[in-house]
């Protein structure tokens, strides 16, 4: 018998966009603290998102949705220009705390991954762990982020889903 795998199951664009969005950041900003905790203490969510840490190039590198900031506060010494952007306030709090208690630097914005506040072509590399899925227009997302990476970049972007092989938790 041959294993093969199922079908992926996408999900449609929502269709209230807005609401969409502000359902998501009401939702990050009740669970600011919690996530942070979680981020910390659960092995495999640490996993999951340092597997990013190879990939990463600079100088220039930039985090989107980067929530509590716990991988931006992993890479962001390592590079000339550390930068992040993400919709919620209350995590863009969370990351500038996570940053000076690791000793790292980042300029952080307040801003919406479907409208970057960058120039075309101005980053080396570009991250995002885990939020693309709660963007509403995936589409014009990756267009973003395509458009501030220099020609030749790096995307590293690692999400959610579920794996073929019924490994829900995402162990090794």
């Amino acid at each position: 018998m041959v294993d093969r795998p199922r079908p992926s199951r996408l999900s449609s664009e929502p269709d209230d966009p807005g609401a969409f969005t502000r359902r998501h950041d009401r939702w990050y900003t009740a669970l600011a603290g919690p996530y942070e905790a979680a981020v910390r203490r659960l092995p495999v969510w640490k996993t999951w998102i340092g597997r990013a840490l190879p990939h990463l190039r600079g100088p220039r590198v930039l985090e989107v949705s980067f929530g509590t900031g716990y991988l931006l506060a992993r890479w962001a010494g390592d590079v000339e220009a550390a930068h992040g952007v993400d919709f919620n306030r209350r995590m863009v709090e969370t990351a500038r705390g996570s940053l000076a208690r690791a000793g790292a630097t980042a300029s952080l914005v307040q801003g919406n991954v479907e409208a970057l506040p960058y120039p075309d072509g101005c980053f080396d590399t570009l991250v995002s762990t885990m939020a693309f899925s709660g963007y509403p227009d995936g589409h014009r997302a990756l267009a973003e982020m395509e458009r501030v990476l220099r020609p030749g970049g790096r995307l590293v972007l690692i999400d959610f889903a579920y794996p073929a092989d019924g490994n829900r938790i995402g162990s090794a």
